[in-house]
């Protein structure tokens, strides 16, 4: 919906209709003239309308500088205004950017072939001031559908072969031992030290959590397993069991109170690493893990991990960028329009009956 238009913007709008009639009438002029030059045409206007071919060669063709330089008035005039309001509403940091901004309509005053074509800027200045206020709307047209699709498709084959190319001189330098392996351990991950922390010491309680939560039941059974085998094996429990009578049921209870102490030590255990509640000691495992890494013992390990990252991310991100989206929507746009255009089977058994 077009918006209200103050009494400033409907008066400037007139303003600018008018100019758009005087240029187009001008510009029209000239090409006409132009071609009225052609022994072709003269031929043609002569044998057609000869009243008009007269009145023109005589009154226009003879002193088209003459009306030219009429039109170029009532620009001249017109940039002069302007020139005065721009000056008197400060629009400008100086007084004399005007004409450097709207260098096309002081050149276009220019009464010489080569600089009259530039009036045919002016029409282009034009277009978005109509659009934001809602008199045309050229997005619904197919030339402006044209433009943006074609447009689309040239800005985005140029900026994937420039991606392209500085994803490759990084590659490049990262291969031959460039400083930025360096850089991006002190600058990038070593800043980062207590986030990363949080976050490895956050994915592993939440890990433990989920595993252990799994497999709880088998680890329990792999506690008592390992506990049966020990206790088989331990001398003293061997000497209670051979008592007669009493021996063997007390080194079952014994073997069975040892698994439920154990595994409840180590179910408590797993708790508290899963809990959010208890992070310190994880936390400070992480930290010391992490110092561990960055320090210069390190180095050589880290720096080849970290160019192995760097370099299979970049590959990743040169696919990316060398798939044409163009295309993928081109054929997704065709796919569209033939469901929409295709005919049911319903329909096309209707048309037969109907037939």
């Amino acid at each position: 919906m077009p918006r209200t238009q103050t009494w400033k913007e409907r008066l400037s709008l007139v303003v600018d209709v008018v100019m758009l009639v005087l240029i187009v009438s001008n510009l029209s002029l000239i090409v006409f003239d132009w071609g009225f030059e052609s022994p072709i045409v003269q031929d043609a206007l002569r044998e057609w309308t000869p009243g008009f071919y007269f009145w023109y060669d005589a009154t226009i063709h003879s002193n088209f500088v003459f009306v030219d330089l009429l039109f170029v008035a009532v620009f001249v005039v017109e940039i002069i205004v302007r020139w005065g309001l721009a000056i008197y509403r400060q629009r400008y940091h100086r007084w004399f950017f005007y004409p450097f901004v709207h260098w096309y309509d002081v050149l276009g005053c220019v009464p010489v072939s080569s600089f009259r074509s530039l009036r045919l800027l002016r029409i282009v200045s034009m277009i978005p001031k109509m659009q934001r206020l809602g008199l045309v709307d050229l997005r619904k047209t197919a030339l402006y559908r044209t433009f943006s699709k074609y447009g689309g498709i040239v800005v985005e084959e140029l900026s994937d072969r420039v991606a392209v190319r500085i994803l490759d001189a990084v590659k490049d330098e990262i291969r031959d031992g460039h400083p930025v392996l360096d850089q991006v351990t002190k600058e990038v991950i070593e800043p980062q030290r207590d986030l990363l922390i949080q976050s490895v010491t956050h994915r592993l309680q939440e890990a433990t959590a989920k595993a252990y939560g799994t497999y709880q039941s088998d680890f329990r059974e792999y506690v008592e397993d390992v506990i049966a085998v020990a206790v088989d094996r331990n001398q003293e429990i061997r000497t209670i069991a051979a008592i007669p009578g009493v021996g063997r049921t007390m080194a079952n209870l014994l073997e069975r109170a040892i698994s439920d102490i154990v595994f409840n030590v180590i179910d408590q255990m797993m708790a508290d690493v899963a809990s959010l509640e208890n992070d310190k000691v994880l936390n400070q495992i992480t930290s010391i893990s992490t110092d561990a890494l960055l320090t210069s013992e390190y180095d050589q390990r880290l720096n080849r991990l970290t160019r192995t990252i760097l370099l299979q991310s970049i590959d990743l991100i040169k696919e990316h960028v060398e798939i044409q989206q163009w295309k993928i929507e081109g054929a997704s746009d065709t796919d569209d329009e033939a469901t929409e255009t295709a005919p049911t089977r319903g329909d096309g058994a209707v048309k037969n009956v109907t037939t």
